[in-house]
């Protein structure tokens, strides 16, 4: 099946939603204190981020003028799956293992969050690049939904920087702007996706 940059584009903008809901979901369902298997939304999360780097990388190959932004967008989701990965293979059995493997856990969960912070850093990166060229070219509500995206894309960016240094410390910070980010990404780029020709 062939698939043109505007579709792409948009389920790429999809999947890139279906990661916000489930982050929504998963902070309400921990906040809540309700019981819930993690397994099957970080599951899903799996599945939507492996369909948001593959889609996302139509639309470089097929000479999207935002080249940058889909490059940014496929790495960050590449990334996001391999930390879904490793929550779902590693950290069960290693926290179970007891007091001995206690820093090999902790250190598991310290990557994990890294490739996190990194993967909402490239979603913030690819939604300032979006946002600027959509205020550019837009008027009305599109110049409106790239300045949101540019402005969260730049709080995500600069927050998860220093998630990346800092560690565990940002996770709350740097999570919520990288999922205010990720929404306006992918309203910006389903906005710029009725430009692209093909």
């Amino acid at each position: 099946m062939q698939y043109s940059a505007r579709r792409a584009s948009y389920i790429a903008a999809f999947f890139l939603i279906v990661t916000v809901v489930t982050q929504l979901i998963y902070i309400g369902l921990r906040s809540a204190e309700i019981e819930f298997d993690s397994n099957t939304i970080w599951t899903i999360e799996a599945v939507a981020f492996l369909a948001i780097s593959v889609f996302a990388l139509v639309p470089m190959a097929r000479g999207s003028a935002h080249t940058a932004a889909w490059a940014a967008v496929a790495l960050g989701g590449a990334f996001n799956v391999i930390q879904v990965g490793m929550g779902l293979a590693m950290f069960g059995p290693v926290s179970e293992a007891g007091e001995a493997l206690a820093p090999v856990y902790q250190s598991i969960l310290a990557g994990a969050f890294f490739l996190y912070f990194a993967g909402k850093f490239l979603f913030g990166f690819a939604g300032i690049l979006l946002g600027l060229h959509l205020i550019r070219i837009g008027g009305g509500a599109a110049k409106a939904v790239g300045a949101l995206a540019a402005l969260t894309g730049l709080g995500a960016f600069a927050t998860n920087l220093m998630g990346m240094s800092a560690g565990m410390d940002m996770v709350m910070i740097a999570g919520a702007a990288g999922t205010a980010a990720t929404l306006f990404l992918a309203m910006a780029a389903g906005m710029l996706a009725q430009t692209e020709a093909g």
